[in-house]
C-alpha cells in the first residue's frame, strides 16, 4: 500500500493484526511510534504534504504496575546504610506514618508536641493537620538525643 493512502483505518487493522501475534502494547506502541515517527519525517523534513495516519486511539493503554515494596530484609539494608538520626527519622515517619516526602520535608521541631504525644504535619495547602504518632518507636530515644 502506498504510503499515501494509509489511513488511521489501516492503523487499526495493523494494531488488530499485531493484537492477534500476541505482542505486548508497549511493544504495539512502539511499532506505531516508530511509522508516526517515519510519517513526521517525511513532513517536517522532506517536505513531502502527508499526513499522519497514526492518531491517539490508535495508541494502546499500557498498564499501570503497582509499586514495589520492600521486604523486611531489604528496609533493615536501607536503614542501615542511612547517614544520620534526622534521616532515619525521616524515612520512619514516612514508612510507619505514611506521610509524604513534602510532608516530611516541611516539618520543623515546631512540629512536634512530645507531651501530647503529636506531630502537627501541613498539607499542600499549608494547613495544619494532626497526625499522632508513638513517641516509643525505635528512632524516638535516638532522634531526640543526638544530633
Amino acid at each position: 500500500m502506498p504510503i499515501e493512502k494509509t489511513t488511521s483505518r489501516k492503523i487499526t487493522e495493523y494494531v488488530d493484526y499485531l493484537i492477534g501475534k500476541r505482542l505486548r502494547p508497549k511493544t504495539i506502541n512502539c511499532y506505531l511510534n516508530s511509522i508516526c515517527q517515519f510519517y513526521h519525517y517525511l513532513s517536517e523534513e522532506e517536505g513531502t504534504p502527508i499526513v499522519n495516519p497514526v492518531k491517539k486511539p490508535n495508541i494502546m493503554k499500557l498498564p499501570r504496575t503497582l509499586p514495589k515494596h520492600l521486604n523486611d530484609e531489604r528496609i533493615e539494608i536501607f536503614f542501615m546504610n542511612l547517614k544520620g538520626c534526622r534521616d532515619r527519622a525521616m524515612f520512619t515517619l514516612m514508612l510507619r506514618c505514611g506521610l509524604r516526602v513534602e510532608e516530611v520535608a516541611n516539618l520543623s521541631l515546631g512540629n512536634i508536641d512530645l507531651k501530647r504525644r503529636m506531630l502537627f504535619i501541613q498539607d499542600g495547602r499549608g494547613q495544619r493537620i494532626g497526625s499522632s504518632i508513638s513517641v516509643t518507636t525505635p528512632f524516638m530515644p535516638s532522634w531526640s538525643t543526638s544530633g
